[in-house]
C-alpha cells in the first residue's frame, strides 16, 4: 500500500486518496456487508418514520447508533487490513470489537457536534479549525481505546503539523459528497421510493468510503 505522508512526515493529499482507493478495493466485500446489515434498517426507519413524533426520535437515534457503529467497524477492518492486506477478522468479531464503545462514540459525536457547532457559530472559521483538529477522533477511540476527552486530544496532537493538507482533503470530499447528496435530494423530489434508494445507496456506498478516509488520515 502506498504511503498517505511523505518523506518528511507531511501529508501527502494523493496519497490519502491513493491508499484509500486500494483498501477499498481489498476489503470492499466485508465493508459493504457491514454497511447492508447496519444501514439499510436504519435509512428505511429515518424514511418511514423520521417525521412521526416520537417514533422519529427513535429512528433518528438507531440511525446515529448505525452511523457511529459503521464508521467504528470500518476503522477495524482497516487496521486489519493495514497487518497484512486482508481482512481476517470475521463480521461478528469486528462488530463485537466496536460495540462496547457504542455509548463512548455517541458521547464523542454529541459533544464535537456542540462544540464545532459553536465553532461554525463564531464566524465560521473556528468551527473549521476545532474539525481538523479532531478528524481523527473516533479511530483514536476505536483503536487505542481512549475516553472521550482523550480521544480529541489525541486528534488534536496527530492532527497538529498537517492541519492545512486534512482541509485540502476535506474540501475535495465535501465537493464530492455535496453532488451524491444533491442528487439523492433530487431523485427523493421525484418519488418517495427513489429517496429511500438513494439514501441507502449513500449509506452503504459514500458513508463507509468517508470512514476509510477517516481511518487512512489517523494511519
Amino acid at each position: 500500500m502506498s504511503t498517505a505522508t511523505g518523506s518528511t512526515g507531511h501529508l501527502d493529499i494523493g496519497g490519502v486518496f491513493e491508499a484509500t482507493t486500494d483498501l477499498w478495493k481489498k476489503t470492499f466485500g466485508t465493508v459493504w456487508i457491514v454497511a447492508l446489515i447496519l444501514m439499510i434498517p436504519a435509512e428505511i426507519l429515518i424514511s418511514l418514520l423520521g417525521d412521526k413524533g416520537i417514533l422519529g426520535v427513535v429512528a433518528y437515534l438507531v440511525h446515529t447508533f448505525a452511523a457511529l457503529w459503521l464508521a467504528g467497524t470500518v476503522v477495524r477492518i482497516v487496521q486489519d487490513a493495514e497487518a497484512d492486506g486482508r481482512v481476517d477478522a470475521s463480521i461478528g468479531e469486528l462488530f463485537g470489537s466496536v460495540a462496547p464503545k457504542l455509548i463512548s462514540l455517541f458521547l464523542l459525536s454529541i459533544v464535537l457536534s456542540i462544540l464545532i457547532g459553536i465553532g461554525f457559530i463564531l464566524i465560521v472559521i473556528p468551527g473549521v479549525i476545532l474539525t481538523l483538529m479532531w478528524m481523527v477522533s473516533v479511530p483514536a477511540m476505536v483503536v487505542e481505546d481512549r475516553g472521550v476527552f482523550e480521544s480529541m486530544t489525541r486528534s488534536a496532537d496527530l492532527t497538529k503539523d498537517n492541519r492545512m493538507r486534512i482541509l485540502g482533503v476535506g474540501i475535495l470530499l465535501f465537493a464530492a459528497v455535496l453532488v451524491v447528496a444533491l442528487v439523492a435530494v433530487l431523485l427523493a423530489a421525484i418519488t418517495p421510493i427513489l429517496g429511500i434508494i438513494a439514501g441507502i445507496a449513500l449509506a452503504v456506498i459514500v458513508y463507509p468510503w468517508l470512514s476509510i478516509v477517516v481511518a487512512v488520515l489517523y494511519f
